[in-house]
């Protein structure tokens, strides 16, 4: 739906579909490398709402032995993410746990996935009582609230939603570092270890965003990792941040990534 300026608002859910640029979580895979790979090179991963595939991509280019199994509800991505997947379920979670074939997954990824869902609670314990996950360690990464930037918006009383990033229209939830710590621990999981993702770049993604208008428009949402300039980024700009806002990721990180496991 458009406004009376013709203009799409962000609040309108159905007015540009999927509206994502991906690039890969690159914390989240090294946490993965360090808690699963490192001791089993050809995991199971089963990444939950795993978008166009852009983590599956770099955990498949890392870790070439890894069968890594994807769910996700939006059409155009789910088809995107299956070059990267050993399997893709097109649907939501009930769809696949519905389903359930006796296979077990060593991790379960939910990148920027609980922020999205209206009620976590049962959305995580039903994941966590599948038999598909007992035994698996958990990656779950969700945007910081208490990043600095929002912290000067909310000081100025400002806040409107975008199409994607901290203000995306499809968040439901926001969460701190403490926050998703206690979530996760209400839901039957022990939080092992926290990492984060830098703000500083991501910070200025609502004006880079405007140079891949054009290609998320025809459906191509992984150009962004795919430019020379991301990888140049990645490669000597991303690890120098990241350190950086790890030394106080409550204000500092722009996503929080938690490494958990069943609690015993």
């Amino acid at each position: 739906m458009s406004s009376a300026s013709g203009r799409p608002f962000p609040l309108d859910y159905e007015s540009r579909g999927y509206a994502y640029v991906e690039r890969p979580n690159q914390t989240l895979i090294a946490l993965l490398g360090k808690h699963v790979f490192r001791r089993a090179p050809e995991a199971a991963i089963l990444d939950v709402g795993c978008g166009a595939g852009a983590n599956a991509r770099a955990i498949a280019l890392r870790w070439p032995g890894a069968r890594i199994v994807g769910i996700e509800p939006d059409a155009r991505a789910a088809e995107l993410a299956r070059s990267a997947c050993a399997e893709v379920h097109h649907g939501t979670l009930d769809d696949f746990l519905a389903r359930e074939r006796g296979e077990r997954f060593d991790a379960v990824v939910l990148s920027d996935v609980i922020e999205h869902v209206v009620e976590p609670v049962p959305f995580l314990s039903a994941l966590v009582a599948a038999k598909a996950t007992q035994g698996a360690r958990w990656f779950v990464s969700v945007p910081n609230y208490a990043v600095w930037y929002n912290r000067l918006r909310t000081l100025a009383g400002s806040f409107s939603y975008s199409w994607s990033g901290l203000y995306d229209r499809t968040h439901v939830r926001f969460y701190t570092r403490r926050g998703i710590r206690e979530l996760l621990e209400h839901c039957g999981l022990r939080v092992v270890a926290q990492g984060a993702t830098p703000s500083l770049v991501q910070s200025a993604a609502p004006l880079l965003r405007r140079f891949f208008e054009a290609d998320v428009a025809r459906g191509e949402h992984l150009t962004l990792g795919e430019s020379a300039a991301f990888r140049a980024y990645a490669g000597y700009v991303e690890p120098l941040e990241t350190s950086l806002c790890s030394l106080w990721p409550e204000l500092l990180a722009f996503q929080i990534v938690s490494v958990a496991e069943p609690r015993r």
